[in-house]
């Protein structure tokens, strides 16, 4: 038999719970962004870590590869990139390779 020091039921000294409004910006399993490049489907950019920079990181990996003529919407759990630029076919190619290794 088991001899608990503080009762079955209770929680071990030590152990902090979060708080309800910590709870609620906490990163879980199945956070991830829906990625369209004028209007088609790219795929989906899964937050890996808690220091994921989320909607911004798609955004910040396309200016860091060069591109800088398009449009950056997020509307809830969706990104959606326009692009005017004739690299549109290389933008999607990154962003799957991105999105893969990500």
């Amino acid at each position: 038999m088991i001899n608990y020091p503080y009762g079955q039921n209770s929680i071990a000294p030590g152990i902090v719970l979060p708080s309800e409004a910590d709870r609620n910006n906490l990163k879980v399993p199945t956070d991830s962004f829906s990625i369209y490049v004028n209007g088609r489907y790219v795929g989906e950019k899964i937050l890996v870590a808690q220091g994921d920079l989320g909607e911004k990181a798609v955004k910040d990996y396309l200016l860091n590869q060069g591109f800088t003529d398009f449009s950056y919407t997020v509307e809830g759990k969706n990104i959606y990139i326009e692009t005017y630029d004739e690299r549109e076919k290389d933008m999607v190619d990154y962003l799957k390779v991105y999105l893969r290794i990500r």
